[in-house]
């Protein structure tokens, strides 16, 4: 959405929204097979109550027929989004979800791109070398920092840089 343009298919639909508004955003989708991720695990747990939903766990695997919704969990305080990995990295509540020429909203690609920066797979460096020339200076500066934070050795950096 970010770049206007489809680049590639996508598997499934994620969702970001704020860990507080989980059990009001899952009432939309009493009808579909909630899942919840166990970190570190590699498997998935039925979603019962509010509770599975606490930390470290972070991410929901929704299914109904052939559909399929991941749902992001995330952070804030304040004003601030905290990033999962890193919580001294922060993007600002106004800067985390843009809008689209349609007032669709959308999460700043930078963000997704930090994630994608730290373990990235070829879909991934697509991602970055599409979204490259759409990032604004500001968008540039921030995602330098959070992966000199968290992936010094990226080679993304020395893109960034030019």
């Amino acid at each position: 959405m970010a770049l206007g343009r489809v680049t590639r298919e996508h598997e499934d639909l994620d969702l970001c929204i704020y860990r507080e508004d989980a059990a009001e955003a899952l009432q939309y989708f009493q009808e579909w097979d909630i899942k919840v991720a166990v970190p570190g695990e590699n498997r998935l747990v039925d979603y019962e109550k509010d509770s599975d939903l606490a930390l470290p766990r972070y991410c929901l695997h929704l299914f109904r027929d052939k559909d399929f919704v991941e749902i992001l969990l995330t952070e804030r305080e304040g004003d601030e989004i905290l990033f999962r990995k890193n919580k001294q990295i922060t993007l600002p509540a106004n800067d985390f979800a843009l809008r689209d020429g349609e007032g669709r909203p959308y999460v700043n690609p930078v963000w997704q791109l930090l994630f994608k920066s730290l373990n990235p797979r070829e879909k991934d460096h697509k991602d970055f070398f599409n979204s490259l020339p759409c990032l604004n200076d500001q968008q540039k500066l921030w995602l330098t920092s959070g992966i000199r934070t968290m992936k010094p050795d990226s080679e993304w950096l020395v893109e960034l840089a030019d």
